[in-house]
């Protein structure tokens, strides 16, 4: 099977772009032929990304290249779509099959995060009048001349109903599939497909021990470390807070930190590779996932579990399909503060509670979350 993976970036960046890259390395390894048509390359690592692909072909580069022509060259059997700004009016290009997996929230929610400014809560309602109410039309817009910037409703809406003519649509969760169901999209097209990530299943995980607690992801409002920080000054239990990721709100949490009068307790390492965080998991008690907006899924927490620690988490969007409260983590409801100290400050004193979720937690993590499974799932969608 020929496939065309078409997604917004090249390089490395946050937990899209690593399911793509092994993606498109376990398709090749079982025999496909994958080539990826991309807008921009980034930062962090772009060859070792491109090193994945049969063929990376830039959209609009050097050589104005159109996404239809790279189709027509690669001649694929299902265009797989990722984060794209847009589709054509006729997503299969040149192939018979069209395929979406559905990321994030960009398609349904015109400010895209998908919580309410006013009230401060998750939003679990379709594109409708709420969305005007709420002032979803402004956009921050950081890289302009002002810092906000408009979206047109009217053309979000149409996007949205360009993809009603995928053959499938892919989600990570349940929450997503319902999410995409009460904004028009046919229900039986909607596929819950967790994207699962490779593991090492040959060496059992360490017990959870110690007082370090880790964060990984971006380090924008979204993913709540503000939150999190807020929660552990109210922690009694000793505890050391390690962050890997950077972003756009890095230096407001450092001064957070510091305000906070904690700076000898966090600790920024930045961006690490994914395979370069088994230290840091190794060295945690458990892992926190402390976000602001719903999670379409949360990986994360998948290879959290994987490496034997439990998650304590607010239970929004995705999560709770993997945290499981009190069987592979702790859950507090949206964006409780207090409530998340209390499950932090509880893992921390309970030596037992904190193993056996672990446990709990690997034993998940590999029977239900496995990569060969979500492979198998994936490749028989692709293929129709």
């Amino acid at each position: 099977m020929r496939v065309l993976f078409v997604h917004e970036q090249c390089g490395f960046q946050g937990g899209v772009e690593q399911n793509v890259a092994e993606t498109a390395s376990a398709l090749g390894a079982r025999g496909h032929a994958c080539h990826l048509a991309f807008l921009k390359k980034t930062n962090l690592r772009p060859l070792e990304f491109e090193k994945r692909f049969n063929g990376v072909h830039q959209v609009a580069g050097p050589s104005g290249t159109t996404l239809q022509r790279i189709s027509n060259d690669v001649k694929p059997d299902v265009v797989y779509y990722h984060k794209w700004p847009a589709v054509p009016e006729q997503p299969r290009l040149s192939a018979p099959r069209a395929v979406r997996m559905v990321h994030d929230h960009d398609l349904c929610c015109p400010r895209r995060n998908k919580y309410f400014v006013w009230p401060d809560r998750s939003c679990n309602h379709p594109a409708d009048w709420r969305c005007l109410a709420d002032l979803a039309f402004v956009r921050r817009n950081p890289a302009g001349l002002l810092p906000i910037g408009f979206v047109n409703l009217l053309a979000h809406a149409r996007e949205r109903r360009m993809n009603f003519d995928m053959d499938a649509l892919l989600v990570g969760s349940r929450f997503m599939r319902e999410e995409l169901a009460m904004n028009g999209f046919t229900a039986d097209r909607i596929h819950v497909v967790p994207p699962a990530v490779p593991t090492d299943t040959t060496h059992a995980p360490r017990k959870p021990s110690g007082h370090n607690i880790l964060f990984v992801g971006q380090l924008i409002r979204g993913k709540g470390v503000d939150l999190l920080l807020r929660a552990l000054n109210l922690v009694k239990a000793n505890w050391v807070l390690d962050i890997a990721g950077d972003g756009n709100a890095r230096d407001a949490l450092e001064s957070l930190v510091l305000d906070m009068g904690i700076g000898d307790r966090v600790h920024f390492h930045g961006f690490v590779p994914s395979g370069e965080l088994a230290p840091l998991y190794d060295a945690a008690r458990f892992v926190a996932v402390p976000s602001r907006w719903p999670e379409p899924f949360g990986m994360v927490g998948l290879e959290a579990m994987h490496r034997g620690r439990p998650v304590v988490a607010f239970a929004v969007g995705g999560i709770p399909d993997w945290c499981m409260d009190k069987e592979t983590g702790l859950l507090a409801p949206d964006r409780d503060v207090p409530a998340l100290a209390d499950r932090i400050d509880r893992l921390l004193r309970d030596d037992e509670l904190a193993v056996r979720l672990g446990a709990r937690a690997h034993e998940v993590a590999n029977n239900r979350f496995s990569f060969e499974g979500y492979l198998d799932q994936l490749a028989s969608l692709l293929a129709g």
